[in-house]
C-alpha cells in the first residue's frame, strides 16, 4: 500500500527528523512524504516512532523540535526507531511480525538549562484594590460567594457531552441548598 504521510503519520513539528504512526503500519508499506517515497522496513505499532529523514549516528532523533536519543547507527528514513528497551519490551509480546535485529538509537535527553533570564516590564497596579464578585452576607458573617459545580470538558470530544450534562441536572440544584447553579466549560478546539 501506498499512503500520504499525513494519511498514517503525524509531525509535531516541521523540524522533526522522525514521524509518529497513526495506526499499525506494515512493513513494506509506501509512504510519500516531502516529494519523495520511502517504504517502512518493519512494521510499526500505532503511536511508534519512524523515520523520516536520514539521521547519522551521533545525530539527535528529535520530536517536538527537541532532541530524545541518538542515533547509535545510520538511520535511513522508513526505519523503526527503537532503544534498547522497546525492543526488549517487544520481544516479550507476542507479535505477527519480524522487529528489526538491533536497537539504531539510544535514550539520551539533553537537560535543558536557561542561561539568560531578562524579565519583562512589569505590570502596573491598579489605582484601586481588586474585588471579587461576593456578596454581604447576613448576621455579620462576612462576604460569600457564589457555589456553582463546573463540568468540565477536557478536549473538543467531550465538549457536546459537558454541555448536555449541564442542561440534563439544571432542575436538580434546587434539591441542594448549597449549590447555585452548574455550568459547562466546553472545549471548543483539538
Amino acid at each position: 500500500m501506498t499512503y500520504t504521510f499525513s494519511e498514517i503519520g503525524r509531525l509535531p513539528l516541521p523540524g522533526d527528523n522522525v514521524g509518529i504512526a497513526t495506526r499499525k503500519l506494515d512493513g513494506g508499506t509506501q509512504i510519500i512524504h516531502s516529494d519523495r517515497t520511502f517504504a517502512l522496513r518493519h512494521t510499526i505499532l500505532e503511536g511508534h516512532r519512524f523515520a523520516i529523514q536520514p539521521i547519522a549516528p551521533g545525530d539527535p532523533l528529535l520530536s517536538w523540535g527537541l532532541p530524545f536519543g541518538i542515533a547509535t547507527r545510520h538511520i535511513y528514513p522508513g526505519d523503526y526507531a527503537c532503544n534498547p528497551e522497546i525492543l526488549g519490551a517487544l520481544k516479550l509480546r507476542d507479535l505477527d511480525f519480524e522487529l528489526p535485529d538491533m536497537p539504531n538509537f539510544e535514550d539520551r535527553i539533553v537537560p535543558y538549562q536557561i542561561t539568560t533570564f531578562e524579565a519583562g516590564e512589569q505590570v502596573k497596579h491598579y489605582d484601586q484594590c481588586g474585588t471579587f464578585q461576593g456578596y454581604q452576607r447576613s448576621g455579620g458573617r462576612g462576604v460569600g460567594t457564589r457555589n456553582n459545580i463546573v463540568i468540565l470538558g477536557t478536549s473538543s470530544r467531550t465538549a457536546s457531552y459537558a454541555k448536555q450534562l449541564e442542561a440534563r441536572l439544571q432542575d436538580r440544584i434546587g434539591d441542594y441548598h448549597n449549590i447555585d447553579g452548574i455550568v459547562a466549560v466546553a472545549h471548543s478546539e483539538g
